[in-house]
This record gives structure tokens, C-alpha cells and sequence, in this order.
């Protein structure tokens, strides 16, 4: 056999060998695609300090493939709603064991109804489902407002009798905070934007 026909013979087995493969690749790229198993992270939504006592609005949940799943990190946020954090936590970040508090859950929240500073009252509109803050406002011309309950849920909110007297529901360790609060000074109720709070 001459040079020219065995490389021509070796020409046509590369190229059939080339073929085969390529017909198996498309094959595999046609098939039903092959699914990728996957796991609940937790995730923080927003930046929160240290000290934070998770609410639902606070985490969120994802999916990602097992293989790049943290480890000690949090897949239930029923894990983590009622706990606080123990380090700042940025937006986004998955949420690890480590970094809550490992404590028992926050008792069941109550309704505190708190007296607000006469002059100042309630903020206008419906302010029942809002989420909103609690300064203290000590007496004296030089005193700075202090925030005593941040990010609460407020019930119901009225005024009678030139009072104005707002229900929120804290949890519990919070209550003794705010009823201490009460005879400190005088308390005015920031409501939240619905964006921030919700």
C-alpha cells in the first residue's frame, strides 16, 4: 500500500471516530437534561446589626446545588425567626448557625398599649399593620430622642381626650423596655415607610 493511501486510510478512521463521538455528544445535548439537586439557604434581605431579633420580614430563602451549599448554614427560617443576631450580618449573606444567638426562642410577642407625647400625638392615616419606632424623649432643652423599640408591629393606634395611645405587639423580653421607658419621658411613635418596615 502506498503513503498516500495509508494516510488517507488513517484521514477516514479519524473522521469517522470524530463522527461517532460527536453523534453520542449531540445525543447526550438532545436527552431530557439531568437535574440538579438542590437545597434551602436562608439569606438576610437587608443589613442588620448585631443585637437584631429576626422577624420574617428580615430573611428570605433560596435555592442553590448541594455542592455549593454552606456549611452551618441555616435551610428552615422558622429556625431563625425569634432568635438574635450575634455578629452584623450584611444584606444578602446566607444565614450560619453561628451567627445567632443559640438561646431559646423569644417568648409569644404581646400587646402593650403605651401613652405618646400629647403634643407630638399620632402620625396621620390608618396606622393599624404598621411598622414603626419608639423614641424616648428624656425632659430638659439639651436632651436627645433615644430610640427605645425599633422596627415593632402597632396594632391599633387613637386619640381621645387630647391622649394619644398607640397598641403595639413586642415580644416579650421587650415590655418591662417599654413600660420603664414610659415614665422616663415622653414617647413619640416613627412610623417606618412601607418599603423599610414590610
Amino acid at each position: 500500500m502506498s503513503r498516500h493511501r495509508r494516510r488517507a486510510l488513517v484521514y477516514t478512521v479519524v473522521a469517522v471516530m470524530l463522527a461517532v463521538v460527536g453523534l453520542i455528544e449531540i445525543g447526550r445535548g438532545t436527552g431530557p437534561a439531568r437535574r440538579i439537586a438542590t437545597v434551602a439557604q436562608v439569606v438576610v434581605v437587608r443589613a442588620l446589626p448585631a443585637g437584631t431579633t429576626l422577624s420574617t420580614d428580615d430573611v428570605g430563602v433560596v435555592r442553590v446545588p448541594v455542592r455549593y451549599a454552606m456549611r452551618g448554614g441555616i435551610g428552615d427560617p422558622d429556625a431563625a425567626v425569634g432568635r438574635r443576631t450575634a455578629v452584623p450580618l450584611p444584606a444578602g449573606a446566607p444565614l450560619m448557625a453561628a451567627e445567632i444567638e443559640a438561646g431559646d426562642r423569644i417568648a409569644a410577642a404581646r400587646d402593650v398599649a403605651l401613652r405618646l407625647d400629647d403634643e407630638a400625638g399620632l402620625p396621620a392615616g390608618n396606622l393599624a399593620g404598621a411598622r414603626a419606632d419608639v423614641l424616648l424623649v428624656r425632659p430638659g432643652p439639651a436632651s436627645e430622642p433615644t430610640v427605645v423599640l425599633a422596627n415593632v408591629l402597632v396594632v391599633s393606634a387613637r386619640s381621645a381626650d387630647g391622649a394619644a395611645v398607640a397598641t403595639l405587639r413586642l415580644p416579650a423580653p421587650a415590655v418591662s423596655l417599654a413600660v420603664a421607658a414610659e415614665g422616663r419621658g415622653s414617647l413619640r411613635l416613627v412610623v417606618r415607610a412601607p418599603a423599610e418596615g414590610r
